[in-house]
């Protein structure tokens, strides 16, 4: 009982321990905070690119694609560790949109344009969540999205401005879905992203040049023009995608590139989005597919110019998840190395408090408290500074994690910083979640570095002698 009651005293009365309070806090908030945002971003980018991709890849080396893709897509999905397979087209091209009807605000800029058959494109990915009009609209409301299919259909209701817009022809425009940087949609002081009214009977004409494989130059001869309504917009919150990328109709795009059937020549796509039953080895499923793939590309028939490779979704964003956990990795260190202070700190500070202590320590010990007993005081006090400035820190690095977004706003308006430029990050958010695997195992290494901080301190206060301790100046 003695040994808490001492502990609690000192916490209480001896301010100088307050320090290395403050520095246990401060040191597990900023590791907390960098170990959130860092592995937040980390946790944002697989989460994310994983979403964009199917578990496997056979992906075109290049913009001419590849033939037989049809035989390879019915192999694959004959395969029984496969859930769905769904053939996607992706080139550049140049857009013009005419948002408002007035030349002097028209966009015409390069565009990613992938053509996705986007009926079936919600079995391998989630792209069909990142749409607002059809998906995110309701999730906002609190609402359940609707159950019906997504589509490049075009905006039901809204026949007549089509009409007044592009005339009755332009009721047979395909659908477009844009990215929304694509078309300049912002957020506002809220965070919620602004759309005009007249966006979705907006019309865009996309310009895209088929590649030949036999060719070394572009062919000019190759190029083709097609008229769009703007349906629909896309939030995926990846800054390349949604800054540059456009979604056609997979037979609309194929038809514009030339990479549909044509006599002898089979129809071309761009890569295979594959996705795999729950619980399947994604190596030993993706084994199988390269089997199907070399099965027709090893043919004599198969065309030169035309290599494909498979890959998982994790070899296909390798360098950029290879970065980011270098970068999580190196930074997490760096400051793991900065926080070791707080353990010096209380070394200094508790050494001291034993050297001011000494004559107590003395007295303790004479009335018949044993060495372990008096060591016992120290990692006892070590442990409570431990613990109260890890659960202090736990709650400042909480507080700022959870409104990081909101401070780094008002430090850009204040200060006119932006630290987090989503050309670089990738994403328009910052992480703002705590893992909470991360979160225990930071909070108990600042307990023990606290105690290990207290350890000599405690085992010189246990090996002193009472009599020299009384005599003590």
């Amino acid at each position: 009982m003695y040994k808490l009651h001492l502990i609690l005293k000192y916490l209480r009365k001896r301010r100088i321990a307050w320090v290395s309070l403050i520095a246990v806090m401060l040191c597990t908030a900023m590791v907390l905070v960098v170990i959130s945002v860092m592995g937040g971003w980390l946790r944002m980018f697989r989460e994310s690119f994983h979403g964009l991709s199917g578990d496997v890849i056979v992906k075109a080396k290049s913009l001419t694609g590849f033939p037989h893709y049809q035989e390879v897509l019915n192999g694959i999905r004959g395969l029984d560790e496969v859930q769905a397979a769904v053939p996607t087209i992706k080139t550049y091209g140049l857009i013009h949109v005419a948002v408002d009807g007035d030349p002097k605000h028209a966009i015409r800029d390069g565009v990613q344009v992938l053509g996705i058959p986007i009926e079936e494109i919600g079995k391998v990915n989630d792209f069909p969540k990142s749409t607002f009009r059809q998906h995110q609209k309701y999730v906002e409301a609190g609402e359940p999205p609707p159950a019906t299919q997504p589509s490049f259909s075009l905006v039901p209701g809204m026949e007549g401005d089509y009409r007044i817009r592009g005339g009755e022809q332009s009721l047979k425009w395909p659908g477009m879905i844009v990215g929304v940087g694509v078309v300049g949609l912002k957020k506002d002081k809220t965070g919620k992203i602004e759309r005009p009214d007249i966006l979705y009977s907006s019309w865009a004409k996309l310009t895209v040049m088929g590649v030949s494989a036999d060719s070394v130059s572009v062919d000019a001869g190759s190029k083709a023009e097609n008229r769009y309504w703007i349906v629909d917009d896309s939030r995926t919150q990846i800054w390349q995608y949604d800054s540059n990328t456009v979604y056609v109709p997979f037979d609309v795009l194929q038809k514009d590139l030339g990479m549909e059937a044509y006599g002898t020549e089979p129809a071309r796509a761009s890569d295979i989005q594959i996705k795999v039953k729950p619980g399947a080895d994604l190596l030993a499923t993706k084994a199988k597919i390269q089997e199907i793939v070399d099965a027709v590309t090893f043919r004599p028939d198969y065309p030169p110019g035309h290599p494909v490779i498979v890959e998982t979704w994790q070899e296909a964003n390798a360098v950029w998840l290879g970065a980011v956990e270098k970068e999580t990795a190196l930074v997490t260190f760096l400051f793991g190395i900065i926080s070791i202070v707080a353990i010096f700190l209380i070394f200094c500070i508790f050494y001291m408090i034993v050297v001011e202590k000494t004559k107590d320590i003395g007295i303790i010990k004479s009335v018949g408290a044993t060495s372990t007993g008096v060591a016992g005081i120290f990692l006892g006090y070590g442990t409570a500074i431990g613990i109260v400035g890890g659960v202090a820190g736990l709650g400042v690095a909480y507080v700022i994690v959870r409104n990081i977004n909101w401070i780094h706003t008002k430090m850009g308006e204040l200060l006119g910083l932006k630290i987090w430029d989503p050309e670089v990050y990738a994403f328009d958010t910052i992480p703002n979640t705590m893992s909470p695997r991360a979160t225990i195992i930071i909070v108990l290494v600042a307990i023990v570095s606290s105690i290990l901080g207290a350890l000599v301190p405690a085992i010189r206060a246990a090996r002193m002698n009472p009599v020299e301790a009384l005599r003590w100046e």
